[in-house]
Order: structure tokens, then sequence, then C-alpha cells
């Protein structure tokens, strides 16, 4: 099983570098083959996502309560992120504003859950070494 999933790999990062390769080559001729690649690895990566943990909970179901605790973790704090997001306008490099209340909302949550992850391995990371100097 090994050997097929580094087979695969290397066969994925080639065909990544033949197509920028192409997009070289091509210019911007080449641009719609390499998004087009782009969304492929996209749709592969969300399959192995979905398809993973399923498996694992199929093989471990006990190991799967800690991965169904750890999807609530980040769907609480993606709710707090949510609610704490605004839509007010914010000013563009041009000087004028985005105003599409979705877009604001959504990147607004997006950058307070990263703000939230951030200071979560700072405190990780500081009491773990707290916690380490003790033993």
């Amino acid at each position: 099983m090994k050997k097929i999933l580094s087979l695969i790999k290397y066969v994925l990062l080639a065909i990544s570098v033949v197509a920028l390769i192409f997009v070289f080559v091509r210019g911007e001729g080449g641009v719609p083959m390499i998004l087009n690649w782009a969304y492929v690895l996209f749709i592969i990566a969300v399959a192995i996502t979905i398809l993973f943990p399923l498996f694992n909970i199929a093989t471990n179901p006990r190991g799967a309560m800690r991965s169904l605790i750890g999807l609530l973790v980040v769907v609480v704090v993606l709710g707090i992120a949510y609610a704490m997001s605004s839509t007010e306008p914010v000013t563009n490099s041009a000087g004028g504003f985005f105003t599409n209340p979705t877009e604001l909302k959504i990147s607004d949550t997006g950058l307070i859950t990263t703000y939230i992850a951030l200071g979560v391995a700072f405190l990780v990371v500081i009491f773990g070494e707290i916690r380490n100097s003790f033993k």
C-alpha cells in the first residue's frame, strides 16, 4: 500500500511539473490547462479528505470519537468566528470599497479563525515548554 501511495505521489508531481513547464512554454495560453489541473488536484484532495476519515471510522471506531470531538471543536471555533465577524465595508487599494456583505463576512470569519488558531498554537507551545521544564 505504501508503494502504491508513493507511486501516485510521484505521478501527480510529474504531471504538475509537466503542466508548469507547459505554462512557461506557452505563456498565457497554458494558464487554462494549469487551472484545470489545479481543479483536479483540489477535487482529489477533497475526496481524500472525506474518504480517509470514513475509512478510519470503519477500522477504528474508538479513535473516531476523538476525531468527532476535534471536528466539534472546529465547528465551535468557526461559529464563534462567524459571530464575531463584521460586514462593515473595507477600503481597497484603488480607493474604493469592498461592500459585498457575504464576502466580507466570510473573509472576516477566516481571519478571526486564523487568529484564534495562532493564539491556541502559541499557548500550546508555551504551556508545553513550561510542562517539559518541570519534568
